[in-house]
């Protein structure tokens, strides 16, 4: 991955890979299709490590609370205090000023497991 190319997970997250071994990362308007208007948000603190497949996140909406699992190992580099403050911002922009986290890949390398966007086009 180069540049500031973005990838997806079948999780309905995008993955945008900002520089170096840090990487941005949000959900899907497609995702948020789904859950309606979110209401409270959850993040990790910065330094806090996250685990693939394990819970990195909170969002809950009118319909539901989800947990959303981390595309791959690293740490909290920044938490996204303004989508804390006002969740409606991940409504309104969620692959721009709604982003959730931004994480430090912690192996070598690019994270494995994402797909591209025709790849995930193909899931919805």
């Amino acid at each position: 991955m180069t540049g500031k190319e973005t990838y997806y997970t079948s999780d309905h997250l995008w993955v945008e890979h900002v520089g170096g071994s840090l990487y941005r990362i949000g959900v899907t308007y497609e995702y948020l299709d789904r859950l309606a208007t979110i209401r409270i948000v959850e993040l990790p603190e910065a330094g806090s490590k996250i685990e693939q497949g394990a819970n990195m996140a909170v969002l809950e909406s009118s319909k539901a609370a989800v947990e959303l699992p981390a595309p791959f190992n690293g740490i909290v580099s920044k938490a996204n205090a303004e989508a804390v403050a006002d969740p409606g911002i991940i409504n309104r922009e969620p692959m721009g000023k709604g982003w959730l986290l931004e994480v430090e890949y912690d192996s070598s390398g690019s994270p494995g497991g994402l797909i591209t966007e025709e790849e995930y086009r193909k899931l919805l």
